[in-house]
Order: structure tokens, then C-alpha cells, then sequence
């Protein structure tokens, strides 16, 4: 996956569990940004970022993914 198809399927994924617009989300999307980003919310974004890139979270990774950049670097670091 190039870094333009993970920014892309990032963005979307994000856009799709959080009921906003795709164009909306960027680095700096995050529960403080995002109206009714609860922790149910954050479990199923967990879960669709899973699905989406063909990889897990440990518990500490997944209460690191507080924004869409640290989304994104997580996954790099992944390799997805």
C-alpha cells in the first residue's frame, strides 16, 4: 500500500465509524475535534482500522490512537 492509499483508506475509515466527512478528517481529527467520539466509538474505529489494514493493536497501542496522526504512525510503524 503507497502512503497515498493508506492516507486515503485511513481517511475514510475514519470519516465512515465517526459519521463525518471524509474531507474533514486530518492530522489533527482527534476526540477533542470530533463531537461524540466516545470510547465506544474509539473501539469500533479500532476495530475497522483492523479490518481496513490486515493488522492488530496491543491495549497500549490502542490507547494510543488519540488522533489521525498517531493513526497514521502507528500504522507506518506496522507496516500496513
Amino acid at each position: 500500500m503507497t502512503p497515498e492509499q493508506r492516507q486515503q483508506t485511513l481517511q475514510s475509515t475514519v470519516a465512515t465509524v465517526l459519521g463525518i466527512p471524509a474531507a474533514s478528517v486530518n492530522d489533527d481529527t482527534s476526540p477533542d475535534t470530533v463531537p461524540g467520539w466516545d470510547s465506544v466509538k474509539h473501539l469500533n474505529l479500532v476495530m475497522a482500522l483492523e479490518d481496513a489494514f490486515g493488522t492488530s493493536f496491543t491495549p497500549e497501542e490502542t490507547m494510543d490512537l488519540t488522533s489521525v496522526k498517531l493513526m497514521r504512525l502507528i500504522l507506518e510503524q506496522k507496516g500496513a
